[in-house]
């Protein structure tokens, strides 16, 4: 029944819609970084939290459409999302600090607010909460069975859990394998972590932290 129930995700907000959440935003970062020549567009980009493919979006627009690999849990979110986009890699799947499974929470109709993360903002929706078990990977696993070296660009956007994503790089963190990335601040706490802490994890990797570029998501890459 849940899974039936999720084909109704679209009826608050429209597909079209999310696939522009964040568009300028993004755009603005990926071009940036593009400019200052810190990451390639023929690099490897990781869409963690893809949603509706805002992000793939803007690499379109950016003329990159290769090795663009895309981490979503959300089956009809995975269907039509590849209907847009057919080129991209998908992952039907969560990645965070563990390999094996784990329960998503998902609002039936504000679909971009999913979490590993049961946050207590679900409570004031007035919508049902459905959970799916899922798979789940780490970074560092899923870069070493894709013989993946060098992630040029990472986007973070899961509500709460990006420690937990990072965490499961710290490979690719510490041998300076990821080149640059953004991770939204807005849900930390309640995942019982804080912007600080991330903060504190990426700069003692040797990353540079922009807090500056926006009020709700921070970017970091190689000095």
């Amino acid at each position: 029944m849940d899974l039936i129930e999720l084909e109704r995700c679209f009826e608050k907000h429209s597909f079209n819609e999310m696939n522009y959440c964040d568009f300028q935003l993004l755009y603005n970062v990926v071009k940036k970084l593009l400019d200052e020549k810190r990451i390639n567009s023929t690099g490897v980009f990781f869409d963690v939290g893809c949603n509706a493919g805002s992000f793939v979006n803007v690499l379109k627009h950016l003329n990159v459409r290769d090795n663009i690999h895309c981490f979503e849990p959300h089956p009809v979110l995975v269907r039509e999302t590849l209907k847009y986009y057919p080129y991209i890699k998908m992952n039907e799947i969560c990645l965070s600090n563990k390999e094996g499974n784990v329960d998503i929470n998902i609002p039936l109709f504000s679909y971009g607010l999913s979490s590993m993360i049961y946050r207590p903002a679900f409570n004031n929706l007035g919508q049902k909460i459905i959970t799916l078990n899922v798979k789940c990977d780490t970074i560092d696993n899923y870069c070493l069975k894709n013989n993946i070296n060098m992630i040029d660009f990472v986007k973070l956007d899961i509500e709460g859990a990006e420690k937990f994503v990072l965490e499961g790089a710290t490979n690719m963190l510490a041998n300076k394998n990821i080149r640059a990335g953004i991770f939204e601040i807005g849900c930390l706490n309640d995942a019982g972590t804080s912007k600080e802490e991330i903060i504190d994890m990426l700069t003692n990797y040797g990353y540079i932290v922009d807090t500056s570029f926006s009020s709700s998501d921070y970017l970091f890459y190689l000095p």
